[in-house]
């Protein structure tokens, strides 16, 4: 979802592209000077609620800020990553490690090649030769209305580190319905994925945002009126990390099976035709490029530059949202962004704040429920985002 730069929006479902008017200048001095100070009194803050209280003043008091802050008291005290490194670096099960084994991931990339090379050159080539030009502002719940109520609906993951799957299966959910032609309206079970994906991850995290999607095309994803989430939702917004260690509701993949029939269970299990990570965002291209990436494949010059009708990787998103619907984003969290109220997320790197962990959201719905922000949806700066650890995934239902 697509938008242009503005000032201080409403939110609705866009991402917006940064301009160097949304962007601190040097030219009023007193302003950076306090704001300067302000950081400054973030590093001396003595507990952790004056940090979160100064974090959200320092966003308020920026004159050049695109978007708005409000103290979440869910978020105060939130453990960084750093303190939280023994206990999430324990998640990966054996599946989970061996699914991320170099020579696994080797034979898993050659199977894509195989697989899936001819549907790649084709989504390319498609995206490729559209004429219509981009927009200022695109609304992917006007663009399929039908699917409006899935597209909008925002989702909870509670207490499990489960952003992976909710964030997944929602972008799922809308594309099995655009696909459609809004004919199929359920949602997709993100319990199915915590629970029956072994190499996927669990309610700790997941070791490749990508493995989500290859299940669906592998083994296919029941509706969540059949394999409904039961994960408890009641320890915030965001819940902390320190619920996921001991997630209420979570079960195991043979129980819940058992709340389908079977004639049920087949006849609402959604394939996927292929799936893709459409591209990395961060300035470092080479980190994490498993599966690799479809910006890879588009046609570039001999210094590296795109020379093709699609000129870069946000182009190609844009084109992507526009033709095929919502996708999933993998981005840095830092503690302002457990504040974020209203307007353009552009996070500034400033002293005192921390890196809290990597997530994954739907553009621009997340999962921490509609307490969250304004209304559970966000915008942000896909400029910025390439300053940070930033991936994007999807694929095309099978229907």
């Amino acid at each position: 979802m697509i938008e242009k730069s503005t000032r201080r929006p409403t939110i609705s479902p866009f991402i917006k592209e940064s301009s160097s008017t949304n962007r601190p200048t040097s030219t009023n001095k007193t302003s950076v000077l306090s704001n300067w100070r302000g950081f400054k009194r973030l590093w001396k803050a003595n507990n952790e609620l004056e940090r979160a209280q100064l974090i959200v003043q320092n966003v308020n008091m920026n004159p050049n800020s695109t978007w708005s802050a409000r103290l979440n008291k869910y978020t105060i005290g939130i453990k960084s990553l750093n303190e939280m490194i023994n206990f999430t670096d324990s998640f990966d099960p054996l599946n989970s490690t061996y699914m991320m084994d170099p020579a696994r991931l080797k034979s898993l990339e050659d199977y894509l090649d195989t697989v899936f090379k001819q549907h790649y050159t084709e989504h390319l080539t498609n995206l490729e030769q559209q004429l219509r030009p981009i927009p200022e502002r695109f609304n992917a719940a006007q663009r399929w209305g039908d699917c409006a109520q899935s597209i909008l609906r925002v989702r909870d993951q509670g207490g499990c580190g489960s952003c992976w799957a909710v964030a997944a299966i929602s972008v799922i959910s809308d594309r099995i319905c655009i696909a459609s032609e809004g004919r199929e309206r359920s949602g997709i079970s993100a319990q199915q994925l915590v629970e029956c994906c072994d190499y996927c991850g669990g309610c700790t995290g997941a070791p490749n945002s990508f493995f989500p999607f290859l299940y669906w095309h592998l083994e296919g994803l029941v509706n969540d009126r059949c394999f409904p989430y039961t994960i408890a939702r009641d320890c915030g917004a965001p819940c902390p990390p320190t619920e996921f260690q001991n997630p209420r509701g979570l079960g195991s993949c043979s129980l819940g099976k058992t709340k389908c029939a079977d004639e049920y269970l087949q006849a609402t299990n959604y394939k996927a035709k292929y799936v893709y990570k459409i591209g990395s965002l961060e300035v470092d291209d080479s980190v994490n490029q498993f599966p690799k990436p479809l910006a890879s494949r588009l046609k570039m010059n001999e210094t590296g530059e795109f020379n093709g009708r699609i000129g870069g990787i946000v182009e190609l998103l844009k084109r992507e949202i526009m033709t095929h619907g919502p996708v999933m984003l993998c981005f840095s969290v830092f503690e302002s962004f457990m504040h974020y109220h209203d307007g353009v997320y552009n996070f500034d790197l400033q002293p005192g704040e921390q890196h809290v962990y990597d997530h994954c959201a739907k553009i621009i719905v997340n999962s921490w429920g509609s307490l969250w922000a304004k209304d559970g949806t966000f915008k942000i700066d896909v400029d910025r985002l390439s300053y940070f650890h930033s991936d994007l995934f999807a694929g095309v239902p099978d229907i």
